[in-house]
């Protein structure tokens, strides 16, 4: 402020009547308001309180009159009297020239004053620049999405992850309405007029809520959502909320496999019961089935009903052994095979099938032959199960896309369907063992690919959209090229 002044009457050539400590002083002040005003030229001094110190002692030559220091820099064209003499004050008003400017002391004080605001000033702000980059570094930095909600329920500010995401920049996304971005954040905060009720949120109560969402290609991601009220310290009212989303896919999905694997153990045990309380009498009544339908005394509505025990028993007995292959450890030789050779071969299989139920087999194959590892008679029977799963799931036919390709050290297969996809409810569901949407389904389908394949290191994804179909791909640990 001090310096501006001074600028801007183009002060900047300045001469001094003071006392030591005084002249001392603004010598230093002057010094250091150098570092920002360069054109600010302190050039002389009149020392009225005679204390002997020797000019040297000072950075500026002193002189013993104004009239001396006037002579001896014509370019003055300031003087600030510091000693507060009236006596001194009334002289210098009546013999100092029209083109010099006299600033006495109150003025002086007046201006040294708002010269260590000023700077007090521009340190605080600078202080606080420095904690709002480094809070903004800190908060822009973090992999969660971050929403200021303010008391009017629109948002204030966001960070960049949330920017990033939504694709919109900051400046843009302020002062819109955040049921936009979060439609379930009306699940656990209270709407007045669409928008969020600020005042209305309970102080320090913290809300969090579960939310999955499907990206762009079908994939399903797993969120938890915090709602954080922020109150006002004086009136204890809620004046801000902070919204903080987290990915925890990864986490969701180890916990689902976690729970695959107790599911698991459960199934072996329940298998082990079942093979040996079960199966000998099961066996022994389709046995006892297949002879009374060879019984000619038995009229036809017997035959019938025998029939039908026949084929239960039968149907009951696959699905065990679907259980005991299931839950079965089992030593496997891992080879490199050519993926392509495979599929060609379980399509031919399933010729008869596809015709008969109008579906049309689209090949998209990887020319350059991709070698896979793995058990090449396990893929082909997961490679089986997706195709089968495909057609039961275009009731009227369609086309089923199947392809091959290498991407990131993995050989991949895909089954594409053009079905109805399934509901997002249902998606974390499908590799749960005995979970089935269909009428007659054991629900081992998927849960036996998915096992298979994780038994030599490999993995399956899956990725639908309702009313565009399913895409489930098996992803198999590339083989090292041998000459």
């Amino acid at each position: 402020m001090f310096e501006s002044l001074l600028r801007e009457d183009h002060c900047d050539c300045i001469g001094i009547l003071g006392n030591s400590i005084v002249i001392s002083s603004l010598v230093q002040l002057l010094k250091d308001s150098k570092r920002d005003v360069e054109d600010i030229n302190l050039i002389a001094g009149v020392l009225v309180d005679g204390n002997g110190r020797s000019s040297s002692d000072f950075e500026i030559p002193i002189y013993e009159q104004v009239e001396d220091m006037l002579a001896a820099h014509p370019e003055i064209t300031m003087v600030f009297e510091l000693s507060g003499d009236c006596s001194r004050v009334s002289k210098l008003r009546r013999t100092l020239p029209t083109s010099i400017t006299l600033v006495e002391l109150p003025a002086a004080r007046f201006f040294l004053k708002l010269h260590a605001t000023d700077r007090l000033w521009i340190a605080c702000k600078v202080d606080l620049m420095q904690t709002q980059a480094l809070f903004k570094c800190v908060v822009d930095q973090l992999p969660e999405d971050i929403l200021i909600i303010g008391s009017n329920g629109m948002i204030m500010d966001c960070n960049k992850h949330f920017s990033d995401l939504v694709g919109e920049d900051v400046k843009d996304i302020r002062c819109k309405n955040p049921l936009v971005y979060y439609e379930s954040l009306a699940t656990v905060c209270p709407i007045k007029d669409g928008v969020v009720d600020v005042e209305a949120m309970t102080p320090g109560k913290r809300e969090e809520f579960l939310l999955s969402e499907a990206d762009a290609e079908g994939k399903m991601h797993f969120f938890r959502v915090y709602v954080y009220p922020i109150s006002d310290e004086q009136t204890g009212n809620v004046v801000q909320i902070v919204v903080m989303r987290r990915n925890i896919t990864n986490r969701t999905l180890m916990e689902q496999r976690l729970r695959q694997s107790e599911r698991m153990a459960t199934v072996g045990e329940l298998a082990a019961y079942v093979a040996h309380e079960i199966r000998n009498p099961l066996v022994a009544m389709g046995g006892f089935a297949k002879v009374l339908m060879k019984n000619k005394s038995i009229d036809l509505d017997g035959h019938q009903k025998v029939e039908i025990i026949f084929e239960e028993a039968n149907r009951l007995d696959k699905l065990l052994k679907s259980i005991l292959n299931f839950v079965r450890s089992q030593d496997i030789e891992i080879v490199g095979f050519d993926v392509n050779k495979e599929v060609e071969g379980s399509l031919k299989l399933l010729s008869h099938e596809c015709e008969k139920k109008f579906v049309k087999i689209e090949l998209e194959l990887d020319p350059r032959n991709p070698v896979g590892q793995g058990v090449p008679e396990q893929v082909k029977q997961c490679l089986i199960n997706l195709v089968m799963n495909a057609m039961e799931a275009m009731d009227g036919g369609g086309i089923i896309k199947v392809s091959s390709g290498v991407t990131g050290g993995r050989v991949w297969l895909k089954v594409h369907d053009d079905g109805p996809g399934i509901p997002t409810e249902m998606r974390g569901r499908v590799f749960d063992p005995f979970y089935s949407t269909k009428i007659n389904g054991n629900g081992l389908g998927l849960p036996m690919v998915k096992k298979i394949m994780e038994d030599f290191g490999g993995d399956i994804e899956l990725v639908s959209r309702e009313g565009e179909g399913t895409s489930v791909s098996l992803l198999l640990p590339a083989a090292m090229a041998v000459a």
